[in-house]
């Protein structure tokens, strides 16, 4: 009995040793990988610092059986945007197409990916550069919680230029064809008792051509999540090149097809 146990103790521990090692081995096949994508995409893309990269899913060599990565996704925080600010963007791309040697490589180029999302996410710090507010604040109107929810409206809270206490102003979030749109529709708080939404309207406006941003195309959603305002592109059956992959460089005109 006790040699039973014993030896049951033991296949359990190889088994244990066996996965840890695997697993070891998986992470560093993985590191080695993303490290690869984001020198070549901070080169490939003139970036003046190397992006942030996740490769996979649970089990990055999975891919080797599969010949599939699950997802591919390149950070970029607090990077300046010509006309827009300082923002955090991102690229992610799904369900990339890959050959072994470039599960070992993280050379992903010429893979081809089913979606190609890019995001940018923009702050209350960016956007009230553009409102000349400088300690606007940007909230969810139902979800007080830091996370937030998604959502199509923003409570934003400031000081208007002209005024000396803050503003409280709903605008909504949409897009009409390409212009993203951000109109304000209801007084939500002041201490002046006689303001109205009229006198402070133009100050909480703001309008932009998407096409303007580092997007993969004309933002094609705008929502409000975690107290930043979030605008998404998508693509299809995009071929990857390094340079795509830059959360600030648009696919190339030939890309998808």
């Amino acid at each position: 009995m006790q040699k039973r146990v014993g030896r049951t103790i033991g296949i359990i521990s190889i088994i244990a040793i066996v996965g840890v090692v695997f697993w070891l081995v998986d992470s560093a096949i993985a590191a080695r990988a993303e490290r690869t994508i984001s020198r070549a995409v901070a080169d490939s893309a003139d970036l003046e610092v190397e992006p942030a990269v996740y490769a996979g899913s649970g089990l990055y060599t999975l891919a080797l059986v599969t010949g599939e990565l699950d997802h591919v996704s390149v950070n970029m925080l607090d990077v300046s945007v010509p006309g827009i600010g300082v923002v955090n963007a991102r690229t992610e791309v799904q369900e990339v197409a890959v050959s072994p040697a470039q599960v070992f490589s993280g050379d992903l180029e010429g893979a081809r990916a089913e979606t190609f999302t890019r995001t940018l996410r923009m702050d209350g710090v960016a956007l009230g550069s553009h409102l000349e507010i400088t300690d606007l604040d940007i909230a969810h109107p139902t979800d007080v919680s830091p996370s937030g929810g998604m959502a199509s409206e923003a409570v934003l809270t400031g000081t208007p230029p002209g005024y000396e206490d803050p503003v409280s102003v709903l605008v909504t979030l949409r897009l009409v064809g390409s212009e993203f749109q951000m109109v304000p529709v209801e007084l939500v708080d002041a201490s002046l008792p006689d303001l109205t939404l009229a006198d402070v309207e133009s100050a909480f406006s703001w309008r932009i051509d998407t096409r303007t941003l580092p997007l993969a195309d004309r933002a094609m959603a705008v929502y409000l999540s975690g107290g930043s305002i979030h605008f998404q592109s998508q693509a299809r059956n995009v071929e990857i090149t390094m340079r795509e992959l830059s959360p600030l460089a648009a696919p190339e005109a030939d890309s998808a097809d």
